[in-house]
């Protein structure tokens, strides 16, 4: 017994003195290694050159499109631009834009009875007939959290291998099933600016009969045109209420914004120090979720939040641009595909392996904990679920891009659960990568995913992938489901990745053949990319929907 005591002992000490030789990872690079090369790219190009002056932002005379030459940078400048005009409290969230009992557009002459005359400044967050936008109003809305995908929902006791009646133990979590955890408690909450919201309104995307009627018209203009293409709506301009579009294509400046949010009771279960003062969290009181969707906000006592994560999307390019954020000390937040950033933040575990000269490696990325053989000459697995804390620096460009715009420039953490944008603590958040194709050049699928959004499916994620899926059917709903029909190595359903597939949409390339075997069909109109338009209620009664819908049948 003694000898295999001393030989553990050894291969224990042999373990640890490999881990601490990073020049040997860099000399003798390994499956994970290789794996991970994929998906390091440096994203901006050294020509990008970002920087705020007189109220705008400059990414240097070179550069005509910085959302495709420097999407790291121009993630950095959306983050400064949605904070200053506190997407929180401002923007609309899912609740606001559609309402439980929706009622059509007022057409012309119409007193504003039993129709919407305009898109209504309120910060009403359940409204039952037409949607609102908060905009600069007094106070802060009383935003309800949302329950997260069903994916996420994973109990700590079943992943902890207890009881169903057990609580279970964060330290008996496997590391593998630690983000579905986070996944399962975390709640979410989706935010859209005035541009995207005045779309909605105005094209009636708020209920499902205004979702029906864009089906319609596109296969009425189909039917008329093709291979003609009806002449498209400028999406800023107003339309009749009483004609639908034919696409849906919103405006430019359209804008996203999906957060992850956690109790201060939670995030302690769950290993995470909600006032941690060295990387302190946003704060934001909001209404808990509610099992029992009502037509009012209920009277409930506002809880604070921590915001652990949170997804941008805007409508700078044809597919959207996407960025995703989190919580520096996010456990798990660099797990699977690493966090790639070459504007703000400099990986300086990286720089340690290569200095920090020409042609040295790049500061960009920080690939993922992983574990060494005993040996040392190879790697055996991910480290999950660990915190990336300590692997970073701030670059002088974000430092000074933050004390431009007005971004975390107080000296101390805002605790009142009124968020502003000189809180010190957006200082806490980093960039986990950006994306613009669902492709490289190469054709491998681009992957992005957040390990509190995505928990449990990360190494699937793409984020324009998924939302390339969005779309509506003859019924006014949207057809296919964020998940596939394959797992993670957590059990839990993955999400689409790569290239979108035209027979989501189409069958057959060409319309109104009569005779025809198979009958040509238009099985969805594309969304643009907007999976939200899912939470539209009906005007008259269906049998499937939200539970918050007065006309859906099934609740």
């Amino acid at each position: 017994m003694t000898a295999v005591v001393a030989f553990r002992t050894n291969v224990f000490a042999l373990f640890l003195s490999i881990l601490s030789l990073p020049a040997l990872a860099a000399s003798q690079p390994d499956p994970i290694d290789y794996s991970m090369w994929f998906l390091s790219d440096v994203r901006d190009t050294p020509e990008c050159d970002l920087s705020y002056v007189d109220g705008r932002y400059d990414f240097g005379d070179a550069v005509t499109n910085p959302a495709i030459s420097c999407p790291d940078s121009f993630a950095w400048k959306v983050f400064t631009q949605v904070v200053q005009q506190k997407f929180w409290e401002d923007w609309t969230s899912d609740r606001q834009a559609w309402p439980s009992d929706p009622w059509p557009r007022c057409e012309p002459g119409q007193t504003g009875e039993n129709c919407c005359s305009e898109l209504a400044i309120s910060n009403e967050v359940w409204p039952q007939h037409c949607p609102v936008f908060p905009g600069a109003t007094e106070g802060l809305p009383r935003h309800v959290l949302g329950t997260p995908s069903k994916a996420h929902r994973v109990p700590m006791a079943a992943a902890a291998g207890g009881a169903a009646d057990k609580l279970g133990k964060w330290s008996d979590v496997p590391g593998n099933m630690k983000a579905p955890v986070i996944g399962a408690v975390q709640n979410e909450l989706v935010f859209r600016n005035k541009a995207m919201m005045d779309y909605i309104f105005d094209r009636q995307m708020y209920h499902v009969e205004g979702l029906k009627a864009i089906y319609g018209a596109h296969l009425e203009k189909l039917g008329a045109y093709a291979p003609y293409r009806a002449k498209p709506l400028n999406p800023v301009q107003p339309t009749s209420p009483t004609e639908a579009s034919a696409f849906v294509e919103f405006p430019i400046q359209s804008i996203m914004v999906k957060v992850n949010m956690m109790s201060f009771e939670n995030a302690r279960k769950l290993g995470m120090d909600p006032e941690d003062p060295d990387n302190p969290y946003i704060v934001v009181n909001l209404v808990p979720k509610v099992d029992d969707d009502t037509a009012t906000t209920p009277e409930v006592e506002l809880e604070p939040q921590i915001l652990l994560a949170f997804h941008v999307s805007t409508k700078d390019l044809p597919n959207w641009f996407w960025a995703t954020f989190e919580h520096v000390a996010n456990q798990g937040r660099c797990d699977w595909l690493g966090c790639n950033d070459s504007f703000g933040y400099i990986s300086t575990t990286t720089l340690e392996i290569g200095g920090d000269g020409p042609q040295s490696p790049s500061g960009n990325y920080q690939p993922p904990h992983k574990l060494m053989n005993a040996d040392g000459t190879s790697v055996s697995a991910f480290d999950l679920a660990r915190t990336y804390v300590g692997v970073d620096r701030i670059s002088p460009e974000l430092d000074a891009l933050f004390k431009a715009t007005g971004i975390a420039t107080a000296d101390s953490v805002n605790t009142s659960g009124r968020p502003t944008p000189g809180d010190k603590a957006w200082r806490s958040y980093r960039l986990k990568g950006s994306q613009t194709n669902f492709v490289d050049p190469t054709g491998r699928p681009t992957l992005l995913g957040n390990s509190v959004t995505e928990a449990g499916f990360v190494n699937s994620a793409s984020c324009i992938s998924c939302h390339a899926r969005a779309g509506i059917d003859d019924k006014g709903l949207v057809p296919l489901d964020i998940f596939v029909d394959t797992l993670s190595n957590a059990g839990i359903p993955k999400s689409f990745n790569g290239t979108p597939v035209d027979a989501w949409f189409y069958v057959n390339g060409y319309y109104g053949v009569n005779g025809q075997r198979e009958a040509p069909a238009v099985r969805a109109v594309p969304a643009d990319f907007v999976y939200g338009i899912r939470n539209a209620c009906p005007m008259s009664e269906m049998e499937v929907g939200q539970k918050w819908c007065k006309n859906v049948k099934s609740k």
